[in-house]
């Protein structure tokens, strides 16, 4: 592998060829690659650089056996400029557009948005309550039971459910005004 400066130099004097830039364009033009290809100027990048990976990479001395360099020059060309255009299409492809990128994006972190402060809140909350405000917090919240439920669960009357419901709505609004 040749990778010194003299011979990336030497490299890209061989490319400078008027054969050698035919051998260029025309493995990109069997790759599909026109001048009116949308993506031509970064295909031509490709292919000279690939002309040095190529030159790099080829073992046999190269005077002698230039025919044969050229024929693995330009398969590898065509193939690395083929490759190339593939990546690029599939990364097109996986692109959203960008109007349909926001809602997307957005609407579901506002939602997690909202379960996480929701999770906080009820966290501190729980932190904070007595018994009786835990139980109703626990039973309503997390397990979705009724008021009539948590009554019969725990053998309380409605208004002691209810007296735990304002507690905890004052408690929550402190929170939250600590929060803002």
């Amino acid at each position: 592998m040749h990778t010194d400066r003299f011979e990336n130099e030497t490299a890209f004097n061989l490319l400078a060829e008027p054969a050698h830039q035919r051998l260029l364009y025309g493995a990109l033009k069997a790759a599909n690659v026109t001048k009116g290809h949308p993506q031509f100027e970064d295909c031509v990048t490709v292919a000279h650089l690939t002309w040095l990976a190529a030159y790099q990479n080829y073992a046999p001395a190269l005077p002698e056996n230039l025919p044969d360099f050229r024929k693995f020059a330009f398969r590898r060309i065509k193939w690395r400029t083929v490759d190339y255009l593939r990546k690029q299409t599939l990364r097109t492809q996986a692109q959203v557009p960008l109007e349909k990128a926001a809602e997307l994006s957005i609407t579901p972190m506002t939602q997690c948005e909202q379960a996480w402060q929701l999770t906080d809140l009820l966290t501190q909350l729980l932190a904070q309550c007595r018994p009786g405000e835990r139980i109703y917090l626990v039973e309503f919240f997390l397990a979705e039971q009724t008021v009539p439920m948590i009554m019969r669960t725990h053998g309380v009357s409605r208004r002691t459910v209810y007296n735990w419901r304002a507690s905890l709505l004052v408690k929550a609004r402190a929170i939250y005004a600590q929060a803002r």
